[in-house]
């Protein structure tokens, strides 16, 4: 399976509101997108439990419907089964929906599981009166019915509960089978017996198989958390230098060798006299100034666009594809955001801007080179201005 591609944006979770935030042309911000904020190294956990959601009910709904078709043809067909088959598939078909829609999705697996226990019980009584073709039909889906449930049920709460209810559905079944065995006489009771030891033994392997999943998922975010922290500034959750330096470098690397002219732009940036920030209002207002720039620049990112905190007050841009008059174009508009959002506690900020575009022959030191110098003659002409190199 194909690990979720990082963010290259670098954010941890949606912006915080930006008043007045601009888009790469100056204009409005786009809202942020909706859905579940994923803690990072969740995202492993997240896409295998949808993806594993999504087989298991995709399988388990043309089962569902062979079944109730047999159910259907056998005489006498018992109407409280065709109704639970019918439901269950129902069911089945709205939780692919939610899938489909990347919808909250426990909810709808935790109706299927009570259901598909009404559905274990009542077919494993059924099973147990025997003595019939029907009654024996009524074992074997009770059976398939159950090893689902038991999926449905690792795919819904942690290894421990759902071997619980493993357990739980188990014991009712046999309970109940016992029951209608009562009723009906011994004769079925040695298939049966056989049956239900086959069932066991698959239900302790799929116990087995959700223990290693739980510890192979847990190893891997644990991976995917120090990955994430290693390239991301704590305090604004940008990208940090270490992500940029890798970023400009396979951008470079991809135009070709040499890279090509137009591969990739880069726009630093500092913001001006921001020791005095620190000195008036306090460090703890320098940081929130510096988050605040720093959810300016994740609202108005472009699509590709990698913002990034290169150290102290100084930002960059990586700008994939752009040209010089483009990453001009985005600095200005970044400019006039800073102008457009002042912050709460501190004010209006302002910052000195050095933009470069990569050449052929081009390499990482030189490209960024460039851009610090040409970000050094903006401070030398007057702060508050953009330098191209």
């Amino acid at each position: 399976m194909r690990l979720p591609a990082p963010d290259r944006s670098g954010r941890p979770a949606p912006p915080r509101s930006a008043g007045g935030a601009a888009d790469g042309t100056g204009g409005p911000a786009r809202p942020p997108a909706t859905g579940p904020v994923i803690a990072p190294g969740d995202e492993l956990r997240h896409a295998l439990h949808r993806r594993l959601a999504l087989a298991a009910l995709a399988c388990g709904l043309p089962v569902l419907t062979i079944l109730g078709v047999l159910e259907a043809r056998s005489a006498p067909a018992r109407a409280e089964l065709l109704g639970l088959y019918a439901v269950t598939a129902l069911l089945c078909l709205w939780a692919i929906v939610r899938v489909l829609r990347r919808s909250p999705l426990d909810g709808a697996l935790r109706i299927i599981i009570a259901v598909n226990l009404v559905f274990v019980v009542v077919q494993a009584y059924e099973g147990g009166v025997g003595g019939t073709a029907s009654a024996a039909q009524a074992s074997f889906s009770m059976l398939l019915m159950l090893i689902a449930n038991a999926v449905l049920g690792h795919l819904t709460f942690e290894a421990r509960r759902a071997g619980l209810l493993a357990l739980g559905s188990f014991v009712l079944a046999v309970g109940a089978s016992l029951l209608g065995a009562r009723q009906g006489g011994l004769a079925g009771a040695l298939p049966s017996a056989q049956l239900y030891l086959s069932t066991g033994t698959i239900l302790l392997l799929l116990q087995a198989l959700a223990w290693y999943k739980a510890r192979f998922v847990t190893q891997a975010q644990a991976q995917l958390r120090l990955e994430h922290e290693a390239s991301t500034d704590p305090l604004t959750g940008l990208a940090n230098r270490r992500r940029m330096y890798q970023q400009v470098a396979e951008l470079l690397e991809a135009a070709g060798e040499p890279p090509g002219a137009g591969a990739v732009s880069v726009v630093m940036f500092d913001l001006d006299h921001f020791k005095r920030v620190n000195d008036q209002h306090g460090h703890l207002a320098g940081d929130s100034a510096l988050a605040h720039v720093a959810d300016l620049l994740r609202a108005s990112a472009g699509p590709g666009e990698t913002p990034g905190r290169w150290g102290g007050e100084e930002f960059m841009l990586v700008l994939p594809g752009a040209d010089e008059a483009g990453a001009r174009r985005r600095a200005q508009a970044v400019r006039q955001l800073l102008a457009a959002s002042p912050h709460p506690q501190v004010g209006l900020l302002t910052a000195s801007f050095g933009v470069s575009a990569s050449r052929v022959g081009d390499d990482l030191t030189r490209l960024v080179a460039r851009a610090d110098d040409a970000l050094y003659r903006a401070k030398e002409g007057g702060r508050d201005r953009i330098e191209i190199a």
